[in-house]
């Protein structure tokens, strides 16, 4: 469960559908300590971003808040500060056009926050690397939708880590030709290096076969139009209903066809 679950309680607690004791056992189970919530949502998917943009070494920005192995990626990432510091690589000698392509790709592939649009453009324009709106389109028309996360799918940050974390999906995207190789992290490696590492529950079901995917292409879609002239990002999950808006709801097509004029 995910705070979107808490909401979708409150909204029922009020309509009194459910009790006040119902009401605060979801409450419970859904932010049951510390870190962010489990959801696909900005602060889990910047997190998975930077690992494949390269600023974040792969597999340490997603171990969960009170995991026993949070203390060795703390100390990993200190002792890495300092070999990147010895070494003279500074982060625009990581942030390179291609490495925010392999961001995008990743945000794509697990229908993530549509604030990655905003924080990447921020980003790269902070970098010099030019970068615009549409080129999330395109990258996302390009990019199969692999991992079923909430808030529109089934699971969550963790179980995507315990599945076999940020490398398992690299991985995918990679067998796919889907992300630029030889970049260089701050882990001292390329991505594909961190991305040879992955190892997969058997079983799992949070990151699909490139030959299963979700959805034959990603989650985010741009559009422009006259409510919208420079453009506007939604997600575009549902099989069913083609287009869901995730933009508080500025644009929403769930039971009838919309064409965008």
């Amino acid at each position: 469960m995910t705070i979107q679950d808490v909401f979708e309680a409150v909204g029922a607690h009020s309509a009194g559908k459910i009790t006040d004791a119902d009401l605060k056992e979801i409450e419970s189970v859904a932010c049951p300590g510390a870190g962010a919530c489990g959801g696909q949502f900005t602060a889990n998917t910047m997190a998975m971003a930077l690992e494949f943009i390269g600023l974040t070494p792969m597999g340490l920005g997603n171990v969960p808040a009170t995991d026993p192995r949070k203390d060795d990626a703390a100390y990993r990432s200190g002792t890495l500060v300092m070999e990147l510091l010895r070494k003279g690589v500074t982060p625009r000698q990581i942030l390179t056009r291609k490495a925010f392509e392999n961001a995008i790709a990743a945000v794509a592939a697990t229908g993530g926050s549509t604030n990655a649009v905003l924080h990447l453009l921020a980003m790269a324009k902070e970098a010099e690397i030019e970068l615009r709106i549409e080129d999330f389109d395109v990258i996302s028309q390009r990019t199969p939708l692999l991992a079923d996360m909430k808030p529109w799918g089934r699971f969550t940050a963790v179980d995507l880590y315990n599945a076999g974390g940020m490398a398992l999906l690299a991985k995918r995207l990679l067998d796919a030709g889907l992300l630029h190789q030889n970049q260089v992290t701050t882990g001292l490696k390329t991505l594909e290096e961190e991305a040879s590492t992955a190892k997969e529950a058997p079983g799992q079901e949070v990151v699909r076969q490139l030959s299963d995917p979700i959805k034959s292409t990603g989650g985010l879609m741009i559009l422009k139009g006259n409510l919208a002239p420079e453009g506007c990002v939604l997600k575009r999950l549902d099989t069913k209903n083609p287009i869901i808006a995730d933009r508080r709801g500025c644009l929403t097509a769930k039971k009838r066809p919309w064409t965008p004029q």
